[in-house]
C-alpha cells in the first residue's frame, strides 16, 4: 500500500491498462530523492498482471560506458536478437559488444530497441535513476519510447536531479511531498512510538518527502524518540532536505563495526552491484566474512543472488562522503585489482578514480576505452574518458591531443556546452596547427548548432589556414563546410571568399567547382554560376559522387539550377540508401531536399508524407534547425491548400526563430510560405510587402538567392494584383538572369508569365502564349498551371472564352490534383464565367483520405513489403504498421494487402 499517491497510481493503471489492449505509452517520473518514484515503480511492477516486465537502474558509475544501462535491462531477452532485421540485430550486437563495432551509433540501436520490445509486447520496462543512464542508453531508449504507438509497451523511467543525461520528449508527471494527512498516516504507521513533539519536528523537518519521514525517526537514538532530550540534537534543519535524510543514513552506518563500514564503503564505490567482485575487493582491505551479516542485518545493503543494493542511493552517497579520502581511494585500488583483466573498462575507471597525480598507464587505459566507446557510437562515453585520460596525462603535447578528441567527441554526443568548454582548454595548452584547425572544426560546429552560421563559417575559413599545405583534405573539408554555412546564412561575400580557398586548395575538382558557382549565384551572377554548379550535377549522373553529404550537395545543385529531374534522380535513390543503411541522423536532410524537390514537381502529397516523416525523425535526433526547416516545408504545402491556420503554425514560429539564429534559408522559405497563402487568399499587398521584406534579408545577409528562385514570380504577380506594377522591377530583373542561365523551359514560361503581367495589352497576349508554349516542354507543373490560369483569365477578358476554357480546364485538374484548393476554386470560378457548366469540385481520391504516415505504410505494403521491413524502412514498430494498415484498409475499401497493387498506389 502507498499513501497519498492514488493520482499517481490512477495514471499509471491507465497505462498498463492500454498496454493491455494494445496501445503504447511512456511516461518519466521526476521529483528529488525519496519522493516516492520507486515506489510508484513496484507499484506499477506489481500491478503488470499480463505484462512481461524488464527493469533496470542508472548506475552513476556506469553513467561513462556506452550502452550499459541497455544491457542490463535487455540482458534477459538478448536471445530475441536474432528475430530482429539484420541490420539492427548487428547494431544491437554491435552495441553490446557481442559482434563486430559499427559506426551506427545510439538511433539504430534505439530502432532495434523498439522492435525488440515490440516483439515481446504486451510489456512494462521500467527504468529507475535514469539520471545515471549512460547518454547513449538514454539516446536509444529515448528513441524507442517517442515512437512506440500501437505495440501494447509501456516505458516507465524515474529521473531526479544530478545527471547529465535528457530524456527530452516524453510525458512527465512530477512527484511532489505528501500533504499533512498523508504525511501523519505515513508517520503513524513507521514510527508510532516518538513522543508527540518529535513527531511534530520530524513532520516538518520531512517537508512530505516520505524516505525523510521514514529514516529522519530511523536515526534517533531511542532517548530521542522518547523526547527526553532535545530532539534531532545534531541541528539537521541546517542542511537542505537531501542532506538531511544523507545524514540520517550516515549515522545508522556509522554505528556499524569498521569491518562492515568497509564493506559498505567497497559497495558503494563500485555501484553495479556485483557482489563476487565487491567480496573479493572488501576482504582485500581486512573486511570479515561476518561484515556480510552485519550489513544486511543494518537494513542498509540487501542482497539477491550474487548482486548487492543498497536501500536508498542516498545510502550510498552518505556511505562514500562520510569516508576518508584515503579510505576512498584504497576502495577503488582494491576493486581495481578484484575486477582484473576480465572488465577493462571498470578497471580502467576506478584505477582513474584512485590516481592522485599524472599516470600515463593509466591514462592509455582510458584512452583505450574512450576508442572502444567511440567504435559503439558512445560520444558521451569517449568525451569522459579522454577528458580524464588527459588530466592523468604528463606529456603536454599528448594531453592537448586528448582533450581536442574529447571536444569533439563532446560535439559528435550533442554536448556543446561541453565540447566549447573542453575547446577552450585544449586551445590554452597547444599550437600544434593541426589541432588547432581540429579545433576550430569543434568551435565552428558549436557555433552552427547554436544557430550561428556565420561565426560558424568564418571560424572554419581561418581555421582552415594554417594546415592547407600539410593537411590538404582536412583544410577542403572545413573550407567546403565554410561554403555551406555561408549560403544557410545568407552571405555571399563570405561563400565567395570560402569557395576560392577551397579552390587554391584541392584545384578544379566537380565539389569545389560546383560550391564555387553557389557562392556566385548568391551574389546575383547566374551566368557564371550555372556552368559550374552543372559540373557537379553531371559527376553526380555518372556516379562519381557516392558521400551522403556530397550526394546531398550534389542535389541541391540540381535544385538551385531549376533541374527538379535531376535533383529528383539524386534525392529517391539517397532517401532509400539512407533507409537501408540506417543512417537516421542523415535522413531528415535528405528527407528535406525530396520533400521540397517533390513540391516543385507538384507532388505535393508526396512532400506532406516526406517533410512530416522527416519532422518526426529530426525531432528525434534533436536538429532542431532541421526540424524548423521541414515545418516551413509542410508550411509551403498548407499554403498550396489554402489551409491558413496549418501555414501560419508552421511557419510563424520557424520564422521567429530563424530570424533570431540568423539561418536565412530557413527564414526565406517561410516567408514565401505565408506570401503564397496570401496570394492564395487575394491579398495581394500583404503578399507584396511580405516578399519585399524577405527580399531585402534578415539576420547577418541578404536573401539573394532565395528570391532569385523562388520569390520573382509570386512578387510580381502580387505587385501588379496590388496596383503597383513598378514594384516589380527589381524582382524581374533579378530572375530574367537567373531564368536565363538556368536554360530550363518553366523558368522561361515564368518569365514570359511576368513580362506578360507587366506589358500593354496589345504584347501581353502574345506573352502569354509563348509562355504557355514554353511550359508544355516541362518543369514545374504548378508555375505552368497557373500561367495558364492568368492567361486563361486574360482571354475571358478579352471575350475570347473557347480559347480561355481550353487553358482552364487543365489549369483546375491541375490545382485539384496537387489540392491546391484556393486556386482551383478561382479557375473554377473564371470557368464558370466562360459560361460552362459543371465545373464542380472532384471527388476526392482513396489517398487523400490516408493520413500521410497510413499513405506511406499502404504504398510499401503494395510493393510486396512485409510489417517487418516496412518497419525498418519507417522507424516504427512492425505492430504500429499493421494498426496503421488496419486503419487505411476500409477508406481504400480494400480488405488485404493482397489488393493494394490494383489501385495504383
Amino acid at each position: 500500500m502507498m499513501v497519498g499517491r492514488e493520482a499517481e497510481q490512477a495514471v499509471l493503471d491507465g497505462l498498463l491498462d492500454e498496454a493491455r489492449a494494445g496501445r503504447s505509452g511512456a511516461l518519466v517520473l521526476r521529483g528529488q530523492p525519496g519522493i516516492g518514484k520507486s515506489a510508484l515503480l513496484e507499484y506499477a511492477v506489481a500491478r503488470a498482471d499480463g505484462l512481461r516486465v524488464l527493469r533496470t537502474a542508472g548506475i552513476e558509475s556506469e553513467a561513462e560506458l556506452p550502452f550499459a544501462g541497455l544491457h542490463l535491462l535487455l540482458g534477459p531477452v538478448l536471445d530475441r536478437v536474432d528475430v530482429l532485421p539484420e541490420r539492427q540485430a548487428a547494431a544491437l550486437r554491435s552495441a553490446f559488444g557481442l559482434g563486430p563495432a559499427g559506426q551506427d551509433g545510439p538511433l539504430l540501436v534505439g530502432l532495434a530497441v523498439l522492435s525488440l520490445l515490440a516483439d515481446l509486447a504486451p510489456l512494462l520496462c521500467v527504468v529507475d535513476d535514469a539520471q545515471w543512464l549512460d547518454q547513449a542508453s538514454a539516446e536509444a531508449l529515448t528513441f524507442a519510447a517517442r515512437r512506440v504507438q500501437r505495440e501494447g509497451v509501456v516505458l516507465l523511467f524515474a529521473v531526479r536531479g544530478g545527471g547529465r543525461t535528457r530524456l527530452d520528449g516524453m510525458r512527465e508527471l512530477p512527484l511532489w511531498g505528501l500533504d499533512g494527512r498523508a504525511s501523519a498516516a505515513l508517520i503513524a504507521e513507521h514510527a508510532a512510538d516518538l513522543a508527540g513533539h518529535v513527531r511534530d519536528r520530524v513532520l516538518a523537518e520531512s517537508e512530505g518527502n516520505p524516505l525523510a519521514i521514514i529514516e529522519l525517526p530511523a536515526a534517533l537514538t531511542p532517548e530521542q524518540r522518547g523526547g527526553a532530550i532535545p530532539p534531532l540534537s545534531y541541528n539537521l534543519g541546517a542542511f537542505p532536505l537531501t542532506d538531511r535524510v544523507r545524514r540520517a543514513f550516515g549515522a545508522q552506518a556509522a554505528r556499524l563495526d569498521e569491518g562492515t563500514r568497509t564493506l559498505l564503503l567497497v559497495a558503494a564505490v563500485e555501484e553495479t552491484g556485483d557482489l563476487d567482485v565487491v567480496l573479493r575487493a572488501a576482504g582485500a582491505l581486512g573486511a570479515p566474512p561476518s561484515a556480510l551479516e552485519q550489513a544486511e542485518r543494518s537494513g542498509l545493503l540487501s542482497f539477491t543472488g550474487m548482486a548487492a543494493a543498497f536501500k536508498h542511493p542516498l545510502v550510498r552517497a552518505a556511505v562514500v562522503q562520510e569516508a576518508p579520502l584515503a579510505r576512498r581511494l584504497a576502495a577503488h585500488r582494491a576493486l581495481a585489482d578484484a575486477l582484473g583483466e576480465q572488465h577493462p573498462d571498470r578497471r580502467a575507471w576506478h584505477l582513474a578514480a584512485a590516481a592522485t597525480g599524472p599516470d600515463e598507464p593509466i591514462a592509455a587505459g582510458l584512452a583505450d576505452t574512450a576508442e572502444q566507446a567511440a567504435a559503439r557510437g558512445g560520444y558521451a562515453a569517449q568525451t569522459a574518458a579522454l577528458e580524464r585520460a588527459a588530466e592523468l596525462t604528463p606529456d603536454p603535447a599528448r594531453q592537448a591531443g586528448r582533450l581536442v578528441g574529447a571536444a569533439e567527441a563532446a560535439l559528435l554526443a550533442g554536448d556543446l556546452a561541453r565540447a566549447a568548454q573542453i575547446a577552450r582548454r585544449a586551445g590554452r595548452a597547444t599550437a600544434d596547427a593541426a589541432l588547432t584547425a581540429r579545433l576550430a572544426h569543434v568551435r565552428a560546429g558549436v557555433e552552427f548548432e547554436r544557430g550561428s552560421p556565420l561565426a560558424a563559417a568564418a571560424i572554419l575559413l581561418t581555421g582552415a589556414d594554417p594546415i592547407a599545405d600539410r593537411r590538404p583534405a582536412e583544410a577542403a573539408r572545413m573550407l567546403a563546410e565554410a561554403v555551406r554555412n555561408s549560403y544557410f546564412g545568407g552571405d555571399p561575400a563570405l561563400a565567395r571568399r570560402a569557395a576560392d580557398r577551397l579552390l587554391d586548395v584541392v584545384g578544379e575538382t566537380p565539389g569545389a567547382v560546383a560550391l564555387g558557382g553557389l557562392a556566385r549565384l548568391m551574389a546575383g551572377d547566374p551566368a557564371e554560376a550555372m556552368p559550374r554548379m552543372r559540373v557537379l550535377l553531371a559527376e553526380a549522373g555518372r556516379g562519381g559522387v557516392t558521400g551522403t553529404g556530397e550526394r546531398v550537395i550534389a542535389g541541391a545543385m540540381g535544385m538551385l539550377t531549376g533541374d527538379d529531374e535531376a535533383a529528383l534522380a539524386i534525392y529517391e535513390p539517397l532517401v532509400a540508401d539512407a533507409r537501408d543503411t540506417g543512417q537516421i541522423g542523415w535522413l531528415p536532410n535528405a528527407l528535406e531536399h525530396l520533400a521540397v524537390t517533390e513540391m516543385f514537381l507538384g507532388r505535393r502529397r508526396d512532400a506532406v508524407v516526406h517533410a512530416e516523416e522527416g519532422v518526426r525523425l529530426a525531432e528525434s535526433t534533436g536538429q532542431l534547425h532541421r526540424v524548423d526547416h521541414l515545418r516551413c516545408v509542410l508550411a509551403w504545402a498548407a499554403a498550396l491548400a489554402g489551409d491558413e491556420d496549418a501555414c501560419r503554425s508552421l511557419a510563424e514560429p520557424a520564422i521567429a526563430r530563424a530570424r533570431t539564429a540568423g539561418i536565412a534559408r530557413t527564414a526565406a522559405w517561410g516567408s514565401m510560405a505565408l506570401a503564397l497563402l496570401d496570394l492564395g487568399h487575394g491579398r495581394h499587398a500583404r503578399a507584396l510587402d511580405r516578399l519585399e521584406a524577405a527580399s531585402r534579408g534578415t539576420g547577418d545577409g541578404p536573401l539573394g538567392l532565395m528570391n532569385l528562385v523562388h520569390f520573382a514570380g509570386d512578387q510580381v504577380e502580387a505587385a501588379v494584383r496590388a496596383g503597383q506594377p513598378e514594384r516589380a522591377d527589381e524582382a524581374l530583373a533579378r530572375f530574367e538572369g537567373w531564368s536565363v542561365a538556368s536554360e530550363q523551359p518553366w523558368a522561361a514560361g515564368v518569365l514570359l508569365r511576368c513580362r506578360a503581367l507587366l506589358t500593354t495589352v496589345e504584347d501581353a497576349g502574345r506573352y502569354f502564349a509563348e509562355a504557355v508554349r514554353a511550359h508544355a516542354k516541362g518543369g514545374r507543373p504548378f508555375e505552368r498551371a497557373r500561367t495558364e490560369l492568368l492567361y486563361g483569365e486574360w482571354l475571358r477578358r478579352a471575350q475570347r472564352k473557347a480559347e480561355a476554357r481550353s487553358l482552364l480546364r487543365p489549369a483546375l485538374e491541375a490545382f485539384e490534383g496537387m489540392g491546391a484548393a484556393p486556386w482551383a476554386e478561382r479557375a473554377r470560378a473564371e470557368l464558370r464565367a466562360t459560361g460552362e457548366a459543371g465545373t464542380s469540385t472532384r471527388d476526392d481520391s482513396a489517398l487523400d483520405r490516408l493520413t500521410p504516415q497510413e499513405l506511406q505504410v499502404v504504398r510499401l505494403a503494395a510493393q510486396g513489403l512485409s510489417n517487418r521491413d516496412i518497419a525498418a524502412q519507417l522507424f516504427l514498430s512492425p505492430r504500429t504498421i499493421g494498426h496503421h494498415l488496419y486503419r487505411a484498409y476500409p477508406k481504400l475499401g480494400v480488405s488485404s494487402r493482397s489488393e493494394l497493387p490494383r489501385l495504383g498506389l
